[in-house]
């Protein structure tokens, strides 16, 4: 599947998609925002928005740090073109890179707090994942931290099972039978998490030196780690 085909193509419908198959959407991204804790007065920070999107969490993020200098970063030009427009009252900019792009990742220079929502999850296999996880890992100030908001995968089969139907009788609430057979299926080839126990180990073997589950709803779960 080309993911950034995908993106790009459900770049207008993205928003409103989200909100029908993420369950606790925007209840998530405000949990994310609420963990954050930086004192833009005393130093201009730098915040990267990984896998921003269309800049829903950048634009939630600059409501409450107006002074702070963003960067959106996703492979996604149509994506990033809705983010430019959301972003146009603050410092931003969007940069069309891959965080698996270690060489572009670097040029960004380094950043007081990496944010990621949603993105993750899209990387197959933990090997590409940990290139993930290591270039933002560089792409920190000492001290610097990263918030993560993703999806996770149950621990076992049992727990699996349970999401899953969470997550169907969550899609029986907007879609059909049907169509809610299609995103399953469709979103089973696109995605796919982590445990959260792997999650924490990806940090760990990128350096981080402490980690922590900050937020947990279901299937989805935010992840703090710092430099």
């Amino acid at each position: 599947m080309d993911t950034k085909h995908t993106f790009n193509n459900e770049a207008e419908d993205y928003e409103q998609t989200s909100r029908a198959v993420n369950i606790f959407f925007d209840e998530s991204l405000q949990e994310l925002v609420n963990a954050i804790n930086i004192n833009t007065k005393k130093q201009k920070v730098r915040i990267l928005d990984v896998c921003c999107g269309t800049g829903i969490l950048t634009q939630l993020v600059a409501k409450q740090y107006p002074k702070a200098e963003f960067v959106g970063l996703d492979f996604a030009e149509n994506m990033l073109a809705i983010a430019k427009t959301r972003m146009e009252n603050y410092t931003f900019t969007a940069k069309c890179c891959d965080v698996l792009d270690t060489e572009q990742m670097l040029a960004l220079g380094k950043f007081d707090l990496i944010l990621s929502s949603f993105g993750i999850h899209n990387i197959h296999g933990c090997a590409e994942k940990q290139i993930a996880i290591n270039n933002i890992f560089s792409a920190l100030k000492p001290n610097g931290e990263y918030i993560v908001l993703d999806y996770i995968k149950g621990k076992d089969k049992k727990e699996c099972k349970y999401f899953t139907n969470y997550f169907k009788n969550f899609l029986l609430r907007t879609y059909n039978k049907k169509q809610t057979k299609e995103w399953i299926k469709l979103l089973a080839e696109e995605d796919e998490p982590e445990t959260i126990q792997n999650n924490f180990k990806l940090l760990k073997n990128a350096n981080f030196k402490s980690t922590k589950l900050i937020w947990q709803k279901e299937y989805l779960a935010i992840i703090q780690a710092k430099k």
